[in-house]
């Protein structure tokens, strides 16, 4: 059985996400006495969720004359989702939120919206699951430097950055933001577009971008970008030539465990009568597979039997 106060907070969100999609269906904005109509509350209740909406889901809204209404630069239209597709998308969502051991303000935004439109049975492991995002530490510059980040890729302007790279070097930056990418190893983000000091497609690691600003000099992502095609042989963000990882599982379960997922684009496995199996891959990495390899095959019986030809590396993550 739902605990009550769940079952009240979860019909305040949806609530709030109702005030949301009317605001932005009346550009013209809404007194709180029609609102209230809509929604079936009172007034007084109508104030204090427009605060709500403020303060919680980070909703930027206007008061002119009695009328509300909010931003409606800030709104992507209203996405009418199926269960399934609902629950797929926290899915993505709770899988990255994993990754991250830092507060994201709009992951925490993002899961509160989807709550609304969810189950209760459901929404309350949503409700759950950000509240333990809220509890870690914030870093209020790195989400407002990623906010900018995800502008200028959105709307094709370019950033100037101030980068702190790997020797502790500082760097100011003109950057065409082509894609962002995210990594679980070292709980990081990837910005991939083009760099104005070296006229180069580069690669930045986004927690070491110390500060960010908006342009309104506009670009356009080359046609042959294709991020999928640049990171599809990378067993992470890296942009080295592709080795050749051959793994070796020799307990037969850790062999049966290997073969129910494609840990690899590239992967091949060949399996030897005495029931182990090796497995072929052609990856991007420039550090050790090896460590690699133990945090994910090692355990269940698996080890690097042998690597290929040393690596070149053009460029590498910065």
């Amino acid at each position: 059985m739902p605990r009550d106060g769940a079952f009240v907070k979860q019909n305040r969100l949806a609530r709030l996400n109702r005030i949301a999609q009317l605001l932005y269906l009346n550009p013209q904005g809404l007194t709180a006495h029609e609102i209230a109509r809509w929604v079936d509350v009172n007034v007084r209740t109508v104030y204090r969720d427009l605060s709500l909406l403020e303060t919680e889901l980070r909703v930027p809204l206007w008061e002119e004359g009695g009328r509300w209404g909010a931003d409606q630069a800030e709104f992507l239209p209203p996405l009418k989702l199926s269960l399934r597709e609902a629950v797929t998308l926290f899915l993505s969502a709770r899988l990255m939120a994993r990754f991250q051991d830092r507060e994201n303000p709009d992951v925490v935004v993002a899961h509160r919206k989807l709550a609304t439109i969810l189950p209760e049975s459901v929404a309350r492991h949503v409700d759950a699951a950000t509240t333990a995002m809220a509890r870690r530490p914030s870093d209020e510059v790195q989400a407002r430097v990623f906010g900018i980040l995800a502008t200028g890729w959105a709307e094709g302007r370019c950033v100037r950055i101030g980068y702190c790279s790997a020797d502790g070097a500082t760097t100011e930056r003109l950057v065409r933001p082509y894609f962002l990418e995210p990594s679980p190893t070292g709980h990081s983000t990837y910005l991939i577009g083009h760099d104005g000091q070296s006229g180069q497609v580069r690669t930045f690691k986004v927690e070491r971008i110390q500060g960010a600003e908006l342009t309104e000099d506009r670009f356009e992502v080359p046609a042959d970008f294709d991020p999928t095609a640049r990171f599809e042989q990378s067993w992470g963000v890296f942009d080295d030539e592709p080795v050749e990882v051959r793994l070796l599982f020799h307990d037969a379960a850790a062999a049966s465990r290997a073969r129910e997922t494609l840990w690899h684009s590239s992967q091949v496995e060949v399996s030897r009568p005495d029931g182990r199996l090796a497995s072929l891959r052609q990856t991007r990495q420039r550090r050790n597979p090896r460590l690699r390899v133990r945090g994910s095959c090692s355990a269940r019986g698996g080890r690097v039997a042998r690597r290929g030809a040393g690596s070149k590396a053009p460029h590498r993550p910065s």
